[in-house]
């Protein structure tokens, strides 16, 4: 059986790393060990995570200064001694066959496998080639572009794809995939079972998107893509800078972002592709007012709903 490890970034978990490391230590997989990497907390999450390590000898913690979320990842990988890793955010849980479900999938032919398949819309093939899953993974389609709920290959996991600065906290997640899938060529396995549990998504629902912020996103993507391949993902990177515009406008007033550096070159990417753009973001990016765009928002949830 292939030894999976399982890495827990936590920083101020105390509410919720005894249940989030619980779930890993009760999974149905027999070659499971965990990683906690407490990222400078100055709650009881040390006392707690000391108590749960000396509890069950297949728990590893190191305690470090505050480096962020990435670096904490990149700390547990550096310590992982098995060849699969998989990533748990300290506020959710596993399922308890989530492992079992994963390391299902495990080939030579593989170095990642991507879980919780079902959030891909329209997509049923157990294997991507990954000429297609780029594309997808550039367009940020499902849950690609959040680390946990899938699995890697140790060896794919360089320091390289969580070289992020400390206060890259939303669309992080995003650049580590796309640094990730132009780091190896072997396809990607996918499980359509429910491998997560997500918790309550505190920071995404308390963040406010800049334009700045969503221009430092686009630095980072274009970094992140070969620069003789960028042209053939040009479609995918302006489906997902269209939903960060579309962010920035229900957080920000329409003249700190109309006339932006980054609006002005995603709308001449639009131009030159002749990219389609749909008629309800159309609509809603020209509304004039920020009230507008937030009643518009609103009125789109509860249809949805």
């Amino acid at each position: 059986m292939v030894s999976v490890s399982v890495i827990v970034p936590v920083y101020q978990g105390e509410s919720t790393i005894v249940a989030c490391a619980r779930s890993v230590l009760n999974q149905d997989y027999a070659s499971v060990n965990l990683i906690i990497v407490d990222d400078g907390s100055t709650d009881a999450t040390k006392s707690l995570t000391d108590r749960i390590a000396a509890e069950d000898d297949r728990v590893k913690i190191v305690h470090t200064a505050n480096r962020g979320r990435q670096a904490a990842r990149l700390r547990g990988v550096e310590l992982a001694t098995s060849e699969w890793i998989t990533f748990v955010d300290a506020d959710d849980c596993l399922p308890v066959d989530a492992v079992s479900l994963l390391a299902q999938a495990i080939t030579d032919d593989v170095d990642i496998i991507f879980g919780n398949g079902y959030s891909l819309n329209g997509e049923s093939r157990n294997i991507i080639p990954m000429d297609d899953f780029r594309h997808m993974a550039v367009r940020g389609d499902g849950t690609i572009g959040v680390p946990w709920g899938s699995l890697y290959r140790r060896s794919v996991l360089t320091p390289y794809l969580f070289n992020q600065p400390k206060n890259f906290c939303m669309g992080e997640d995003y650049i580590f995939w796309l640094r990730l899938v132009f780091s190896t060529e072997k396809p990607v396995a996918v499980v359509f079972d429910k491998v997560y549990d997500k918790g309550d998504d505190t920071t995404s629902a308390s963040f406010s998107w800049t334009v700045d912020y969503v221009a430092l996103i686009q630095k980072y993507r274009v970094q992140s893509i070969p620069p003789d391949r960028y042209e053939e993902y040009i479609h995918e990177t302006i489906a997902d800078r269209l939903a960060n515009l579309c962010a920035v406008a229900l957080c920000q007033r329409s003249n700190n972002w109309r006339s932006h550096s980054f609006t002005l070159r995603l709308k001449a990417d639009i131009a030159r592709t002749a990219y389609h753009v749909p008629l309800s973001t159309y609509i809603y990016l020209s509304l004039p007012s920020l009230w507008m765009r937030k009643l518009w928002h609103q009125t789109i949830n509860l249809i949805r709903v």
